[in-house]
């Protein structure tokens, strides 16, 4: 086996699930004997405790990734990693800039999390044309892991990338620790006591989660059925939730606990688990909620949900952006309970860190 490092770049270890798949995939080429870097532009957030044991976590001291990058060729020069993994544009072009000033044999290996064509809309000013520009010129020349088939698909559409550098592989989501975490009692009153159905959702808050519509449909809910909405995450929309909140009376009914380094807790007890999502990659808090056989409801969209669901054989799909169609799905359910489908089990095994963890290396040693 070659000796030289992976190497593992993110912009910071604040509290997402791009974050966290990339700490699942740095433990498990640990556990196979592989020797990983972890390249923190900014060293702060709230996984910086869940880094995993015998991966070497080394600070760019950078405000950004971008500013980031003489400290990566730095690194690039002395330590020779076999490969350098990043996460789409942000981390992305950031490695391949590096490495083109590095000019070491470093292979780069970029993952890209969301649907292209959903997250270049968030652009403004110079980035509207200088980030697809780079993107274009850059990303065919390195391999790209998309998360799911839609990503693959919709960034194919739109980026000339090589059939041979575009490879879909699913995130290592099903794991023992998050099955050793479930067990655990939930941090909050209302899953440790009787009373009225709780649902849950889970993601950074921000427009793309969608969160705004599931409180709209909630409070819909409400007027048909008693029930408790809980909204883990932190994120730049909280002060506008928190004000909808308010101004629909739902304070005593409806809260956003912040981050929880331990969500399995929460999935494991709650009635009902909801992906409101404006668009996604690969969703992996609605894999985790599968895999604990807690009811899903997910709109259907681009992309992941569909694919995870199998087209809505194991969940509900509803359509972005319809708080009444979310609404009516939510009462369905919580009326008509059903058990999981038996062929689950087998379907999901396509998400374990094994499967994952196993078809990345093979990447890297081909």
């Amino acid at each position: 086996m070659d000796n030289s490092p992976i190497a593992m770049l993110l912009p910071s270890l604040r509290g997402d699930g791009a974050v966290r798949m990339m700490l699942t995939l740095a433990g498990g080429f640990v556990e196979h004997g592989y020797k990983v870097d972890l390249l923190v532009a900014r060293c702060e957030g709230e996984m910086l405790a869940e880094i995993p044991e015998n991966v070497r976590l080394v600070d760019m001291k950078a405000t950004r990734s971008t500013t980031a990058v003489p400290a990566i060729v730095r690194y690039l020069r002395k330590s020779r990693p076999r490969v350098l993994f990043a996460t789409e544009h942000y981390t992305g072009l950031p490695a391949m800039y590096a490495l083109m000033l590095a000019r070491t044999k470093t292979r780069c290996v970029i993952r890209q999390d969301n649907t292209w064509s959903m997250d270049k809309k968030r652009f403004r000013g110079y980035n509207r044309w200088l980030v697809p520009f780079a993107v274009q010129r850059l990303f065919p020349n390195a391999t790209i892991v998309a998360v799911s088939k839609g990503v693959a698909e919709d960034l194919a559409s739109r980026v000339r990338i090589p059939d041979e550098n575009l490879k879909v592989i699913y995130n290592p989501v099903i794991t023992p620790r998050l099955r050793m975490l479930a067990q655990r009692s939930p941090d909050h009153p209302w899953l440790l006591q009787d009373g009225p159905p709780v649902i849950l959702a889970i993601g950074r808050l921000t427009p793309a989660k969608g969160f705004d519509v599931l409180i709209e449909a909630f409070a819909g809910l409400r007027r048909h059925k008693a029930a408790r909405l809980l909204i883990l995450g932190e994120g730049p929309e909280r002060a506008r939730l928190e004000s909808r909140i308010a101004e629909l009376g739902l304070q005593d009914h409806c809260q956003l606990p912040g981050f929880k380094s331990n969500p399995y807790s929460f999935m494991a007890n709650a009635d009902i688990f909801v992906l409101p999502s404006r668009w996604e990659g690969l969703p992996t808090v609605l894999i985790e909620a599968l895999s604990l056989g807690v009811p899903v409801i997910a709109t259907d969209c681009p992309s992941g949900p569909h694919e995870i669901l199998d087209g809505g054989r194991f969940g509900k799909l509803v359509p972005v952006e319809d708080p009444e169609a979310l609404c009516s799905t939510l009462l369905h359910t919580l009326e008509n309970p059903t058990t999981p489908d038996i062929s689950l089990r087998d379907w999901l095994q396509q998400f374990t860190l094994e499967q994952s963890v196993s078809a990345h290396l093979k990447l890297i040693e081909d």
